[in-house]
């Protein structure tokens, strides 16, 4: 019997618009569980097509994601007393900067132990506004938008490194820079 010989094939992917991105891996775009995605240059296969999307970090990886469904991240948070009732807090924040149209999770944690944050409200019907009675203690807050399966950014520490979702209200994030 003779030996198999390896052999590695290239495809090129000729005849594609230069400026679609491409997604290596996965069932289909928006995939969390893709390999990578590129500027659409060369992809190997299994590889899909998505035009108008931008390449997006995930919990399992890279896919493409549509930019109308990025969530991005939220404007900034100001707090303020409620004044209907003691103790409740009034919440506001500025849009995404992925567009309208996303709704928003509000997460709190204990002030002075980093990363211990965890979901207190996994939707605000889409608004810039919540009302909130905080758990005892002192306490800080974070807004992440959200866009179908996906959380966005909960912002980013001191360092510039993306603070954790340790606990979400979605199936996954994805981190795009915004547009």
């Amino acid at each position: 019997m003779r030996p198999l010989a390896a052999a590695i094939v290239v495809v090129l992917a000729a005849g594609r618009l230069a400026s679609a991105s491409c997604q290596l891996g996965g069932g289909a775009c928006g995939d969390p569980a893709a390999i990578d995605c590129n500027g659409g240059t060369v992809c190997f296969i299994p590889w899909r097509t998505c035009a108008g999307c931008t390449c997006t970090t995930t919990n399992e990886g890279k896919t493409c994601l549509a930019n109308g469904l990025q969530p991005g991240r939220a404007g900034s948070l100001m707090i303020g007393k409620n004044a209907a009732v003691p103790g409740d807090l009034d919440l506001t924040w500025g849009a995404s900067c992925a567009g309208p149209g996303r709704d928003f999770a509000v997460q709190q944690g204990v002030l002075g132990t980093w990363y211990s944050h965890e979901p207190l409200r996994c939707t605000t019907a889409g608004t810039l506004a919540a009302t909130v009675t905080p758990w005892a203690g002192d306490r800080y807050f974070l807004i992440a938008p959200e866009s179908g399966d996906f959380t966005g950014s909960l912002g980013t520490a001191s360092n510039g490194a993306e603070r954790p979702d340790l606990e979400s209200c979605t199936l996954d994030r994805a981190l795009a820079p915004c547009p």
